[in-house]
């Protein structure tokens, strides 16, 4: 068993040391006694009782496919990471590397951001319907700008600048300042990665 797999087996053992009643109450979530439903990133889920197992809900009638190792984690840490009640988001935003309660540690890949710029600086309408396909709302920041619901009120935002004759493209992201109330700083950069590949399967037809 892969590194991914055994974390993905960990976060569903967590999981299933919870109250689903509480999680359900907590949370807000449908909850039809056979699975509890998320929304997360503009996508709806269902998660099993009793197994844990995860799949995300598809556009067509009745259709489903299981939830990738990105997905899963995200969802069973924005769910059982906080003990109590539910967090609540401030509406500021900044830099992962500059969320409250951020520990020590290298921050995000330049050259995997650079690459995802140059990809959506290739198509400036694409990347706005990949955004938008999704759940994106388009805001004002920098030369294009969206705001996605990670989870309840939990908001991470894409701020895009295109490439000009002194800068190459670039893409920052930002998150609610209390992001790491609603999951681990590690987490934090499984969502963007996998964001960042949707956005990217989006654009070049994959989906």
């Amino acid at each position: 068993m892969n590194n991914y797999a055994v974390q993905r087996e960990r976060a569903k053992a967590r999981f299933l040391t919870y109250s689903y009643e509480a999680l359900a109450e907590k949370w807000k979530l449908a909850d039809d006694g056979v699975y509890l439903y998320v929304e997360f990133l503009g996508e709806r889920y269902r998660i099993a009782r009793g197994t844990a197992e995860t799949e995300r809900l598809l556009r067509e009638e009745n259709a489903v496919e299981p939830a990738s190792f990105e997905e899963t984690l995200a969802i069973f840490d924005l769910l059982c990471h906080t003990e109590g009640e539910a967090p609540k988001a401030s509406g500021i935003f900044a830099p992962v590397n500059s969320l409250k309660g951020r520990p020590r540690t290298i921050g995000v890949d330049e050259k995997m951001t650079g690459k995802q710029a140059e990809l959506y600086d290739s198509d400036w309408e694409a990347f706005r319907r990949a955004c938008e396909h999704i759940g994106g709302e388009e805001i004002k920041l920098g030369d294009i700008g969206y705001e996605f619901t990670v989870f309840r009120d939990l908001k991470l935002r894409i701020k895009f600048y295109g490439a000009d004759e002194e800068f190459p493209a670039q893409i920052v992201y930002l998150w609610d300042e209390n992001a790491l109330e609603y999951l681990y700083y590690e987490t934090a950069f499984y969502v963007m990665f996998y964001l960042g590949g949707k956005l990217a399967k989006l654009m070049e037809g994959e989906e």
